[in-house]
């Protein structure tokens, strides 16, 4: 069970670790995570294996007013089939104080087969307040089992 655990963050860091960002280009960074907890619910038909990871956020151009870096905690919820190494579906919601002290929450969506994230900035207060951000994101080198950089930009 180790291994399978093991091979599944694997899998999860690889394809999701990513957070935050807004999209059409112009704006990008680099996310560091690193997975804190992990547990898996073990279903009849499938299971649910569910992460938390700490990230820092390094913006190499950030929109007008925010921070070069923040830090985010993470949740990566992953639907597995019996039988299948990927998950059928990655899901995460990442929600950082920023060192201004404005709250950010954000949703991704990630596809199992490309490992490519898409994001949304669902809510937020002062600077990121009715802020429309829609990154991208996706894993650019693997660690180990639990740590991982990404590449994220919109």
């Amino acid at each position: 069970m180790k291994n399978k655990l093991n091979g599944i963050l694997s899998v999860l860091i690889l394809a999701a670790s990513g957070s935050a960002a807004v999209a059409d280009g112009h704006y990008n960074g680099q996310g560091f995570s690193s997975v804190v907890s992990s547990s898996t619910i073990e279903g009849k038909s499938g299971s649910i294996v569910h992460t938390i990871a700490e990230d820092f956020w390094q913006y190499q151009n950030a929109p007008e007013g925010w921070p070069t870096a923040a830090m985010a905690t993470c949740h990566f919820t992953m639907l597995m089939v019996p039988g299948e190494q990927a998950p059928s579906s990655i899901n995460g919601i990442c929600e950082s104080v920023d060192p201004d002290g404005d709250a950010s929450v954000w949703v991704a969506a990630i596809d199992p087969s490309t490992g490519i994230g898409n994001g949304n900035l669902t809510s937020g207060t002062g600077k990121y307040k009715g802020v429309k951000a829609l990154p991208t994101f996706q894993t650019t080198f693997q660690i180990d089992a639990t740590h991982s950089i990404y590449d994220f930009k919109w």
